[in-house]
């Protein structure tokens, strides 16, 4: 029981880094199998992408958790907000990334990778 209720306050009290995790895993889940790679190189470009965003914005969320959220249910907007803010931030990065892949591709590059959007 002691458990639970720290892990909560826990959350409670960084509910922004937590959103920034959470979007994190959720984005994984989404994306990895709705376009599985054929290889360890395609996954990099979704996953490293990933962890770039949320690196940046874990650090901002960890600077903002200094102020307390007041109460749980404000704690579960701010997660929320954290959660769908960073999801969206990933998903443009990888689309980018991809994007200028394809274009190196597509304006002569030598081919890195056998996708196109």
């Amino acid at each position: 029981m002691f458990a639970v209720t720290a892990s909560a306050t826990l959350i409670v009290r960084n509910a922004r880094a937590a959103g920034t995790l959470a979007a994190l895993f959720g984005f994984l889940a989404v994306a990895l199998p709705a376009q599985p790679p054929d290889g360890a190189l395609e996954a990099l470009v979704v996953i490293l992408p990933a962890l770039e965003v949320t690196l940046f914005a874990f650090v901002v969320a960890f600077a903002l958790d200094g102020a307390p959220v007041a109460g749980a249910l404000a704690a579960v907007r701010v997660i929320a907000f954290w959660a769908a803010a960073v999801f969206v931030a990933i998903w443009f990065l990888v689309a980018a990334t991809r994007a200028g892949i394809d274009a190196y591709v597509r304006l002569g590059g030598p081919p890195m990778m056998g996708f196109s959007l």
